[in-house]
């Protein structure tokens, strides 16, 4: 992946919660995002996965989603409206790795996952490499994407 102008109209977006209805949070995710203008071009199959970090919760329900604005967005244009959909679904403030309701992560920038940002937020997401999930999921969307994200 390389660097470039930190906008694009495309976005991959990792959905994930682990308390309350799992399935319903990831559909109000969806629908938080719908509202915001976006686009839902593709969307991975939604499965379990272990906790990150903090191991001794419950597993996390995920899926990802490969999102298109009407118009480029910047990373921190993007991530607001990841944001606002968590915050939409009862995402409440916990600690770093802790149980969450609703969780929107901006994983990659671009349709190829090609546009970088150093700023905040980071793109690619610095979770990408300890998230083999997120390239299992990526990949059932687009191997290439998935495979140039394994670098």
């Amino acid at each position: 992946m390389s660097g470039g102008p930190a906008a694009s109209e495309w976005a991959w977006i990792g959905l994930g919660c682990n308390i309350g209805h799992r399935g319903r949070a990831l559909a109000c995710l969806r629908g938080g995002l719908l509202e915001a203008g976006i686009r839902i071009e593709a969307a991975s199959t939604e499965i379990l996965t272990l906790p990150v970090g903090v191991i001794t919760q419950g597993d996390f329900h995920n899926q990802v989603l490969l999102a298109r604005s009407p118009e480029p967005w910047p990373a921190g244009r993007w991530l607001e409206v990841c944001v606002g959909a968590e915050v939409a679904c009862g995402r409440r403030p916990t600690y770093r790795w802790g149980p969450r309701r609703a969780d929107a992560d901006l994983i990659l920038l671009g349709r190829h996952g090609e546009v970088a940002s150093a700023g905040s937020p980071t793109v690619p997401h610095p979770g990408l490499p300890e998230r083999a999930f997120w390239h299992r999921l990526i990949a059932e969307i687009d191997p290439a994407v998935a495979a140039a994200c394994r670098g």
